[in-house]
C-alpha cells in the first residue's frame, strides 16, 4: 500500500480508538489497557511511515459518476481507456525529464522503464493502485517515474483548478506532446461524464464535474505548437551563462529574443571571437506557439544554430 493511503487509514485507526476510549467506563481498566497499548502501536506505526519516505512512484485514481457503479465495479472501456491515456501521460512526461525535446509524434526511446503495473483495486469510490515495481532495490533518491509521476500530478491540478494564473505559468512550459495527452485524458472523463480522485506523493485531490469541465474546456480553447525555423538575422547578443539572445531579423527588423540552447550555449563559449555583433547569420530557432483563450498566441524561441552569411 503507498504511504499515503496507509498514513490516512492509521490515522483514521487511531482516531477510532480515542472514540473508544471516551466510551469506556472509569472501571474498565482490562479495556482501557488494551485499547491504549493498540492506538499506541499504531501511532508508532504512523511516525515510522512519517520518516520513511517514498521514492519509487505510486498514483491512486479513484473515479465516480456515470462509469461507476458504487465501490462495485466500473465500466470496462472507460477503465482501460482512461488508464492508457494516464499511462501514455506519465510516459511523456518521464521522456521529457530534463528538458529533453521529445516529437510530437514516435516512440518514446526506452519507454519500458516508465510504465507502472496496476497491482490493487482500491475502494472508495472504485479506483485502481498504479505503482512502479522495476529494480529490486529501493533508490536512494527519488526515481525518475517518480519525479514523473509528481509532475502529472501537478498538471492535472493546475489543469481542473480554479487558478487561472497557475494554468497560465504551467501551459507556457508544457511540451505539446504531453498538452495532447492532458488533453485526451480529460476528453475521456468529460466524455463519460466522469470524476476522479488522484492520490500521489502528500497529494489528494478530488476533482469532481465541474473541475473536469474546467479542465477540459482549458484543453479545447488552449494549443501549443512547437515547429523549427530558419531565418536571416543580425546577431545582437548572447549571454551564455544566462542562457539568453537576441537577434534582428534581416527581412523586417523584428527584434527576436529567447533562451539558447544548451550545446549552442558550449560552442559559443569555446569560440567568442567568432560570434561578433552585427554580422549576419542563418539563424536555426525552435519556435513554440502557445495559443490560450483570452489572449494572443505567444511565441517562444530557442536558438539551435547559427552559420555565418559571406554576404
Amino acid at each position: 500500500m503507498m504511504l499515503k493511503l496507509e498514513s490516512d487509514y492509521l490515522a483514521a485507526q487511531i482516531a477510532g480508538m480515542a472514540q473508544l476510549l471516551n466510551t469506556l467506563s472509569p472501571n474498565d481498566y482490562l479495556g482501557r489497557l488494551g485499547l491504549e497499548s493498540r492506538r499506541a502501536a499504531l501511532q508508532q506505526r504512523l511516525e515510522a511511515l512519517g520518516e520513511a519516505g517514498e521514492r519509487r512512484a505510486h498514483v491512486a485514481l479513484y473515479f465516480g459518476g456515470d462509469p461507476v457503479i458504487g465501490g462495485m465495479g466500473v465500466e470496462a472501456e472507460f477503465g482501460t481507456k482512461v488508464l492508457g491515456t494516464f499511462q501514455n501521460l506519465i510516459t511523456n512526461v518521464w521522456g521529457s525529464l530534463d528538458g529533453v525535446e521529445i516529437q510530437t509524434m514516435g516512440p518514446i526511446k526506452d519507454k519500458d522503464a516508465s510504465q507502472l503495473h496496476i497491482t490493487s483495486v482500491v475502494h472508495g469510490s472504485f479506483g485502481f493502485l498504479l505503482e512502479e515495481l522495476e529494480g529490486q532495490i529501493e533508490p536512494m533518491f527519488q526515481s525518475p517515474l517518480s519525479q514523473a509521476a509528481d509532475r502529472v500530478a501537478g498538471f492535472i491540478s493546475a489543469f481542473a483548478g480554479e487558478n487561472e494564473a497557475t494554468f497560465s505559468q504551467m501551459i507556457d512550459v508544457l511540451n505539446p506532446r504531453v498538452f495532447q495527452t492532458i488533453r485526451q485524458f480529460f476528453e475521456t472523463l468529460h466524455k463519460d461524464k466522469a470524476t476522479f480522485r488522484l492520490v500521489e506523493g502528500e497529494r489528494d485531490e478530488q476533482f469532481d464535474r465541474i473541475a473536469v469541465e474546467r479542465a477540459w474546456n482549458r484543453a479545447e480553447a488552449s494549443n501549443v505548437l512547437e515547429d523549427r525555423v530558419e531565418i536571416r538575422v543580425r546577431l545582437l547578443g548572447v549571454l551564455p551563462m544566462k542562457r539568453r539572445f537576441e537577434l534582428e531579423s534581416r527581412e523586417t527588423g523584428t527584434i527576436i529574443e529567447g533562451k539558447v540552447g544548451e550545446q549552442f550555449s558550449h560552442r559559443y563559449l569555446e569560440h567568442l571571437e567568432k560570434y561578433t555583433g552585427g554580422k549576419h547569420w542563418r539563424a536555426l530557432l525552435h519556435k513554440r506557439t502557445v495559443a490560450k483563450v483570452g489572449r494572443a498566441p505567444v511565441d517562444n524561441y530557442t536558438l539551435l544554430e547559427l552559420e555565418e552569411l559571406s554576404d
